[in-house]
């Protein structure tokens, strides 16, 4: 079997969900997503040169092959785009050879991947460009003024200071009750949103009032839900070491399963001092791309629980990932912001791996998100989880169809 084609499509959601394609001369095609960036499909089809006339199942060698090609550009960007191929790849051994790809990982630990709902602010998601600026997607433009279920769902990225009457307490509450009420047993909300207490936009400081407003929120949460189910908050990179530190302390109380990404990501000791001056668990990865961050994450950072990304950790490296932390018996949480393409790749590695403890789903307000998958018997999160399929590759298809009412303007959507 030799790869004959490689092209990519991009649909306009939450983000830009790129899919990756890939051809054989043998008929058998596979789909993979890659994780946003700007100018990505571009990145993505320079891979072409390296690719077509060579044998997919020979993964590992491409793998390497593909990253020494750009080692002047690592990591970054490129990794997005090696690692949609690589997904791509992988369901394209698994159809060839019938098995689904967390076998050609290793295997199952588990018929049911237990899924994390994000639920952002307790609002509507916003939708971003890949240079995060707000949008209007094309579609939700064509569907403007007509009885569309859309137009209500998906709102424009930015906070409005001028209002903040869905950064309430109350607000979050209710965000929490109804997604526990869809059957999700762990949520996560963002707590670094704009309060009536701030001083500076740009040093990282919290003050007093800001820190309690911020408790407040996760306060209210837990009160909705009870202990029961898992609570998580996310920073985004934010803050400051001290500021961190006296965030994390003034939520113990709440037993949060994890404090997510609260001061920049490139200082490992800083992420480490917070760690070891709270009892709340600090999570980070999802801005890490190498095995060896991770490693200096568990043994320098002290760190127990690791959010790598799906799309940019990779499949095949994230399997080997989890051997890593599971040596020092640190646990998994998937991060990921796919759409049910890349999802189900998470699926099927959360399925592969011992220490993982769920796998995030940031499209709870996205309103096709189920429509694109061709042939569903019904919805892909069902009870807080998705079954692991038994199909072979990722076991999912996209309905084409579907998927094209929502592509981007300006992208090809495949050819």
């Amino acid at each position: 079997m030799k790869i004959t084609h490689l092209s990519t499509a991009v649909l306009e959601s939450n983000f830009d969900w790129t899919i990756v394609k890939i051809e054989t001369d043998e008929k058998i095609i596979g789909f993979g997503e890659a994780f946003l960036g700007p100018g990505l499909t571009a990145v993505i089809l320079e891979f072409a040169a390296i690719l077509i006339g060579e044998d997919p199942t020979s993964i590992d060698r491409l793998l390497r092959r593909m990253h020494a090609s750009v080692v002047y550009a690592s990591p970054g960007l490129v990794f997005h785009a090696i690692n949609g191929i690589e997904t791509a790849l992988l369901d394209l051994i698994g159809k060839k050879f019938k098995q689904p790809v967390w076998q050609i990982l290793g295997g199952k630990y588990r018929d049911h991947v237990r899924v994390y709902a994000d639920c952002h602010s307790g609002e509507a998601l916003e939708s971003i460009t890949p240079m995060l600026l707000p949008r209007t997607p094309a579609w939700m433009r064509k569907a403007s003024g007509e009885k569309h279920k859309s137009v209500a769902s998906l709102k424009h990225h930015g906070w409005d200071a001028s209002s903040r009457d869905h950064l309430t307490p109350e607000s979050y509450a209710r965000r929490a009750t109804e997604m526990v009420a869809r059957g999700f047993r762990i949520l996560k909300f963002d707590v670094d949103v704009p309060t009536p207490y701030e001083t500076d936009e740009y040093n990282r400081d919290l003050s007093a009032p800001e820190i309690d407003h911020m408790a407040s929120l996760v306060a209210a949460t837990r009160a909705a839900v009870g202990p029961g189910i898992g609570l998580a908050i996310d920073c985004h990179w934010n803050y400051s070491v001290q500021a961190a530190i006296d965030l994390a302390r003034a939520v113990e109380k709440y037993k949060l399963m994890w404090l997510e990404d609260p001061v920049p990501p490139e200082n490992i000791r800083a992420i480490g001092v917070v760690q070891r001056n709270t009892r709340t668990p600090i999570a980070t990865g999802e801005n890490h791309y190498l095995r060896l961050d991770f490693e200096r994450l568990i043994t320098e950072g002290g760190l127990r629980i690791l959010a790598p990304d799906v799309q940019k950790i990779g499949l095949w490296n994230g399997r080997k990932l989890a051997d890593l932390a599971d040596v020092h018996y640190v646990s998994l949480t998937f991060h990921n912001i796919s759409s049910p393409l890349g999802t189900m790749a998470g699926v099927h590695l959360s399925a592969a791996v011992p220490n993982v403890l769920a796998l995030e789903w940031h499209a709870a307000s996205v309103p096709f998100f189920d429509d694109l998958v061709k042939n569903s018997s019904g919805p892909m999160i069902d009870n807080g989880k998705i079954a692991v399929p038994d199909r072979p590759g990722l076991g999912i298809e996209l309905d084409l169809n579907v998927a094209y009412r929502y592509s981007k303007p300006g992208e090809k959507f495949f050819d």
